[in-house]
């Protein structure tokens, strides 16, 4: 349910040094204008009243440009969590997380990696500055998705989320599917804390299962335990029914659910063995 353009930038600059705005630019493969932005809000406190550079290593490989038709050279709108991962970590660790909502093009995210971000100038000082507010941010995804429900033709009564009485073009385009709009589901972060294929052999229900990826319109998940390293994973698969087994990378990157969503990594996850994820299938079972 958002652009997600990370496998398009080649480079960019955002800049939060003037309290409660984020400006700057940002260059990406398919689009021949430089992207500019000129956002309400501020970065999360771990780089908040910096300027931070981004840097890329796409490539034109003839399906940029298809990817990034309809995104708007001009993005205004508010800002979503935008942090590096350091320290205090208020959202998430280990790797950029970049949100915006834009009047242009709905909800827009660029996950990064952190050698992916350089942060220039030193932010306030965290204990001088109050954690972004989680009900802003709330506000801001009711307000997008109630644009999705209305631009799709739901009445409110049959809605969750209603967040604005006039609406614009922007839902329908950030609710695509094209491909370049999936969610990153591994981080070189989550790679490192995994370990090889048979790291875990023999730890039954003591396993960890370092990462948990998700369809968001169905039940089906995936507990990942153990990769090696390319494309295969070893861990709990909850579908019709739970078991442990293989899966891969290159599938869940092309799967889509029922309603056609792609699957998502769950970003607040933390490392839990697969006893706590299904104690029915660990719990002793005392003799007859």
């Amino acid at each position: 349910m958002a652009w997600r353009p990370h496998e398009n930038l080649v480079e960019g600059e955002l800049d939060n040094t003037v309290p409660g705005k984020v400006t700057g630019w940002i260059r990406f493969v398919g689009m021949n204008e430089v992207v500019k932005l000129d956002l309400h809000g501020d970065f999360h406190r771990d780089i908040r009243g910096t300027k931070v550079r981004l840097s890329g290593c796409a490539r034109d490989d003839g399906k940029a440009r298809q990817c990034l038709e309809g995104f708007s050279p001009v993005q205004t709108g508010e800002v979503g969590d935008m942090t590096a991962g350091l320290p205090p970590q208020d959202y998430v660790s280990g790797y950029v997380y970049l949100e915006w909502y834009s009047e242009q093009n709905g909800r827009v995210v660029l996950e990064l990696d952190q050698d992916q971000i350089k942060v220039i100038g030193t932010p306030i000082p965290a204990c001088e500055s109050d954690p972004v507010s989680r009900e802003k941010q709330q506000q801001n995804m009711a307000a997008f998705l109630g644009g999705m429900a209305q631009e799709l033709g739901l009445p409110p009564e049959r809605t969750i989320c209603i967040g604005a009485t006039t609406v614009s073009k922007s839902a329908e385009k950030g609710a695509g599917t094209k491909p370049q709009r999936r969610m990153k589901l591994l981080t070189k972060e989550i790679r490192r804390r995994l370990p090889p294929l048979g790291g875990q052999d023999g730890k039954g229900g003591q396993a960890v299962a370092y990462v948990k990826f998700f369809t968001p319109d169905s039940s089906w998940t995936w507990y990942a335990t153990e990769f090696d390293g390319e494309d295969t994973f070893f861990g709990l698969v909850d579908g019709h029914f739970k078991e442990l087994g293989d899966f891969s990378l290159s599938e869940l990157q092309s799967a889509r659910g029922p309603m056609g969503l792609a699957i998502e990594r769950d970003m607040h996850w933390t490392p839990k063995t697969l006893a706590e994820i299904a104690p029915e299938m660990f719990a002793e079972r005392s003799e007859p």
